[in-house]
């Protein structure tokens, strides 16, 4: 797998991170959206980062998407998400809907 993006970006870090913890071999390419986006979009046409691509070739691009794939490969990170739908909306919200009661 190949993590493409500059680590000062907390997304690719996030991503490192979750890559590193669960023991998933990877190798990081600190290709900058901004100095390098010729080579960037030829990865991404999107030019989102983070970019993954997988070892079959498949890009993945963005945070979100990439560390439920790696929880779908790992169960020690699956288990960092509640798996019941509504927490795991919660928990996935930039901010959470209030309760009403």
């Amino acid at each position: 797998m190949q993590l493409i993006g500059m680590l000062d970006s907390p997304y690719v870090r996030r991503v490192a991170i979750a890559l590193t913890v669960a023991r998933i071999p990877f190798t990081h390419r600190p290709i900058s959206l901004f100095r390098h986006i010729d080579q960037f979009s030829k990865l991404n046409p999107l030019l989102k980062a983070p970019t993954l691509v997988a070892d079959d070739g498949t890009a993945l691009m963005d945070s979100s998407v990439i560390l439920d794939y790696v929880a779908g490969v790992n169960p020690r990170m699956a288990a960092l998400t509640p798996s019941d739908a509504p927490t795991r909306l919660r928990a996935r919200c930039a901010r959470p809907a209030s309760r009403s009661q």
